[in-house]
């Protein structure tokens, strides 16, 4: 299993650390049929419920925003 560090963070702290260029993957947690409608520019669409069986195809030692 790897080893994680969770902080929360506010929506306005996600969008200054993505305008600056900070090295983040952003990963949307809703369904397609949500995420189709409207996410994060460059966003992952990983649904919550595929989400236990995809998370270790992510890729290591990179900092994500799950939302």
């Amino acid at each position: 299993m790897k080893e994680v560090g969770i902080s929360r963070l506010r929506p306005n702290e996600v969008k200054e650390r993505l305008d600056r260029g900070d090295s983040l993957i952003a990963v949307d947690v809703r369904k397609k049929s949500v995420y189709v409608r409207g996410h994060i520019p460059g966003a992952l669409c990983l649904p919550i419920t595929d989400l236990d069986d995809e998370l270790d195809d992510l890729p290591a030692r990179k900092s994500f925003i799950f939302y």
